[in-house]
C-alpha cells in the first residue's frame, strides 16, 4: 500500500487493543505482564492529563502509533507551560520505511500548536534523533549526571555496568511505601522543599502522588526524620543496571544540601547499592558530577517559545522511565 493510502488520525479509545498489539510487537514487550498497566499509568492516569495521540491505519489495522505526554512547567515567574513529552510511538515492521513516524509526529505537533499546547520536550537517542532535529527539534545540551559510589569498589563495578537499566525496580524495606506521598500533611511538608528556581516541573500533590505511584516501579520515601517530614526526604527506587544496584534518585525534597547528601548517603549504606545516581540540573545534594555523561534533551516550540538552555532544572524524576 502506497503511503498516501494510509489513514492518519487522532487515537480512539477502541483502537487500545491495536495500539496494546503494535506497542507489544515493535518494542519487544510480549513477554511483560506489566505493560499494559504501565501504559495506562503514564497516559490515562497521569496528573497532568490524559496523553493525546495518533495512529496510522490501513484498513481496520493498525500499523502506526504516535503519542505525546502532558506535562507542566512552572518558571521563575510563576507562570504555568502546558508541554508534552515525545514518548512512546511505533510502526508495524511490515510497514517501516514509508514515513509514518514523521506523519504521525508532525500531525501531532500540528494539532497541539492549534491547541495552545507550549512546547514539545524529550531526551531521545542517538537513533531517533537526527529524525526529530529533521522536524524542528532543537538541542538544548546534556543533562547532567551526579553519582556517589557506595564504597572503593563501586565505581569500577559502575564503570563496567554501561548498559541500560531495567525496566522495572528491585524490592526493598528501606524507607517508607510510596503509597506514604498520598498521605496530605505528608506531602504538604515534603513540597515545601521542592525546587522553586528555574524551569521546572509543576510539583503538585497529586503530580508527586501519580509518579510514584506504580506498583512494579517499587519508589521509597526516605524521610530524614520519623516524627516530621517538614525535614525533608528523598524518593528513589533500585534498579538493576548490568552487574550492579543503581539508586535513581528521582527527587531531593529537603530544606539544605546537608540534609540530602547524608539522606543520599543514609540510602546507599541502608540498601547496599552500588551507587546512586541522579541528575545535577535540579538538587543533587550528595551527588557528584560525572563529566560527558547523561541524555541529551531536545525541544520544540508549540505555542510557546522553549526556555533557554541554561533555565532547565530537572530532576532523574523527570527524564528516567518515559
Amino acid at each position: 500500500m502506497a503511503e498516501a493510502d494510509l489513514e492518519i488520525r487522532r487515537a480512539e479509545r477502541a483502537d487500545d487493543a491495536g495500539v496494546v498489539a503494535l506497542l507489544r510487537v515493535s518494542l519487544n514487550k510480549d513477554d511483560d505482564p506489566d505493560y499494559e498497566a504501565f501504559l495506562d499509568w503514564k497516559h490515562r492516569r497521569n496528573a497532568f492529563g490524559e496523553s493525546p495521540a495518533w495512529v496510522a491505519l490501513d484498513g481496520d489495522r493498525v500499523v502506526g502509533y504516535r503519542t505525546l505526554m502532558r506535562w507542566r512547567f512552572v518558571g521563575d515567574d510563576g507562570r504555568r507551560v502546558t508541554a508534552v513529552r515525545a514518548v512512546d510511538t511505533a510502526t508495524h515492521p511490515d510497514y517501516q520505511g514509508r514515513g509514518i513516524f514523521r506523519r504521525l509526529t508532525l500531525r501531532g505537533v500540528a494539532d497541539l500548536t492549534l491547541a495552545g499546547d507550549g512546547i514539545v520536550f524529550n531526551t531521545p537517542n542517538d537513533q531517533s534523533r537526527p529524525g526529530y532535529l529533521k522536524m524542528g527539534w532543537g538541542l538544548v545540551g546534556r543533562l547532567p549526571v551526579g553519582v556517589l559510589p557506595h564504597g572503593p569498589r563501586a565505581m569500577a563495578r559502575m564503570v563496567a555496568s554501561r548498559v541500560p537499566a531495567a525496566l522495572w525496580s528491585d524490592p526493598t524495606a528501606v524507607g517508607l511505601p510510596a503509597e506514604a506521598l498520598a498521605d496530605p500533611a505528608v506531602v504538604d511538608a515534603l513540597l515545601a522543599h521542592a525546587p522553586d528556581k528555574g524551569f521546572r516541573t509543576d510539583r503538585t500533590p497529586e503530580y508527586l502522588a501519580w509518579r510514584t505511584a506504580f506498583a512494579p516501579l517499587r519508589y521509597r520515601l526516605l524521610l530524614a526524620s520519623d516524627r516530621d517530614p517538614a525535614e525533608g526526604g528523598i524518593v528513589f527506587r533500585l534498579r538493576r543496571r548490568g552487574s550492579t544496584v543503581e539508586a535513581a534518585v528521582i527527587e531531593q525534597l529537603v530544606p539544605n544540601r546537608r540534609t540530602g547528601a547524608r539522606l543520599v548517603a543514609r540510602m546507599l549504606r541502608e540498601t547496599g547499592a552500588d551507587y546512586a545516581i541522579g541528575l545535577r540540573s535540579g538538587p543533587s545534594a550528595g551527588l557528584l558530577p560525572l563529566p560527558g555523561q547523561g541524555p541529551l534533551l531536545t525541544t520544540r516550540p508549540l505555542a510557546s517559545a522553549p526556555p533557554p538552555p541554561g533555565a532547565w532544572r530537572l530532576t532523574l524524576g523527570d527524564v528516567e522511565l518515559f
